[in-house]
């Protein structure tokens, strides 16, 4: 947490920058988690009085989704802009990977549906010694792991926002649904572009818009590995992070 902030009267300048931003360029404001008063908080900067610079970032996928570099210098805040508990920035910030964790696998999910959709069609459509890829059992096996891939991530996606819903602690749920999910979308859009063939791997097909997408989803919001060790401390009592 290198995002420093300085009290100055009833004033607070922030300076320090962040990363992967999800929609800065289109910000009105920034909820700035940041070191104050020797704690970390969360603390809102208005664009026009803090004066904050945002740089878009270019990605492999998700290209239609701002993603952005925010730059604070002395960006300047107010008192009353803390949320929250003044050091209850880490406890809010942690809480809110919980729900979010379950968002970023339900995306993932809407990608695999979208492949998954292409293939059937495109295998019904294809044909290849006289008769629909389809009828091959190859790609009715690819079909099938990709449909059971789906449903399971689909139903522990459901499971994390149940718990969620009613407000017990399920960071280990929603960790399991997080990178479950986006491992399965990126297997399950690998695979498309698989039945595709040579039709998957241009930019006439949308598959391979889908695979690029899926590729970006197990990194955001704690990637894969990290969604292991915190499965793994909740089970063992043992922190290895």
């Amino acid at each position: 947490m290198k995002c420093r902030a300085a009290r100055e009267g009833e004033k607070i300048f922030i300076s320090g920058q962040k990363l992967w931003i999800s929609n800065g360029a289109q910000s009105d404001f920034a909820i700035v988690v940041c070191n104050l008063d020797g704690g970390i908080s969360m603390v809102i900067v208005d664009r026009d009085a803090g004066k904050y610079e945002s740089r878009e970032l270019r990605k492999l996928g998700l290209v239609g989704a701002s993603t952005c570099e925010l730059f604070f210098d002395r960006a300047e805040t107010t008192s009353d802009r803390v949320l929250g508990q003044p050091g209850g920035g880490l406890f809010q910030t942690l809480k809110l990977f919980e729900s979010a964790r379950v968002f970023v696998g339900l995306t993932s999910i809407g990608i695999g549906q979208a492949a998954l959709e292409c293939a059937v069609t495109y295998a019904k459509e294809r044909h290849q010694h006289g008769k629909p890829i389809a009828g091959h059992q190859l790609i009715q096996g690819y079909l099938a792991d990709m449909a059971t891939q789906l449903d399971a991530a689909r139903l522990l996606c459901q499971r994390g926002l149940k718990l969620l819903d009613l407000g017990v602690r399920c960071d280990t749920q929603t960790s399991m649904a997080k990178w479950y999910a986006t491992e399965m979308a990126v297997e399950i859009t690998g695979k498309a572009v698989q039945i595709h063939g040579g039709n998957g791997i241009t930019k006439e097909f949308p598959v391979e818009r889908h695979f690029r997408n899926a590729k970006v989803m197990p990194i955001p919001d704690g990637t894969t590995e990290i969604q292991k060790l915190v499965i793994g401390r909740n089970l063992t009592g043992v922190g290895a992070f």
